[in-house]
């Protein structure tokens, strides 16, 4: 068995086609799954107590072809590139349409996203479980 072999298939046993960002013992903030692709990198950063921002380096993309939604609990990212009207001598540079999702707690709110120098970030927290009250039953 070569060394490819036994990286892919431990890659396999490790995370069954997945990655999960948290796991319970570390601030159980979100339960995120993504599938396992290399473009476009990214960073979860903690910033304090409660507040993250997810950091995608889409260099040469720029806002307008870059959608950031969240619907159902699910985080989508996903980046559009129109070069059609461009006539290249030479093309170096790679540019490709992406599409991450992240699948979010049910407590996680996505407070804001911003581009700037190539960087996405799209910061977030999640809101504190609010005790419940008893409620007490007055006995006939």
């Amino acid at each position: 068995m070569t060394n490819l072999e036994v990286f892919n298939n431990l890659n396999k046993q490790l995370f069954n086609g997945s990655t999960k960002f948290f796991d319970d013992a570390f601030e159980t903030i979100f339960d995120t799954w993504s599938k396992v692709q290399s473009f476009p990198f990214y960073n979860v950063v903690k910033y304090s107590k409660g507040k993250y921002a997810i950091e995608m380096g889409l260099a040469g993309y720029n806002k307008e072809n870059v959608l950031v939604e969240v619907k159902d609990g699910i985080l989508t990212v996903e980046g559009k590139v129109d070069d059609k009207n461009v006539d290249y001598v030479q093309k170096g540079l790679a540019f490709r349409q992406f599409f991450k999702q992240f699948e979010l707690a049910k407590d996680v709110v996505v407070d804001e996203a911003e581009m700037k120098d190539g960087l996405l970030k799209i910061k977030f927290g999640y809101n504190e479980p609010k005790e419940i009250e008893g409620v007490k039953i007055d006995i006939k």
